[in-house]
């Protein structure tokens, strides 16, 4: 009886906390207001990357063909997971 209180309740805890990853994944408009780029006109030589993981998402800045700094927005916070060397982070390949 235990065992099948200790799993409702881990089962709880993680669906909540899936629910709230997935109501809490940042918007483009929210990277863009949190970076000082909200003034720059998207061009075809400059746009944001933004690939949806539904629990989190990644977004990179691209200018002339070249990749930026990679940010992974997850619930609600941006944080740098590139170094911005204009590298296309190899791990995100697979999703292309």
């Amino acid at each position: 009886m235990k065992k099948r209180k200790k799993r409702y309740i881990v089962s709880t805890i993680l669906v909540l906390l899936i629910g709230v990853s997935i109501a809490t994944n940042p918007t483009k408009k929210e990277y863009l207001q949190s970076t000082d780029w909200n003034h720059i006109p998207t061009t075809p030589s400059f746009y944001i990357e933004r690939i949806n993981f539904y629990l989190f998402s990644t977004y990179t800045p691209v200018v002339a063909h070249e990749h930026g700094i990679t940010h992974l927005g997850i619930f609600g916070d941006f944080y740098q997971i590139s170094d911005g060397q204009f590298d296309y982070p190899s791990w995100l390949e697979f999703f292309n």
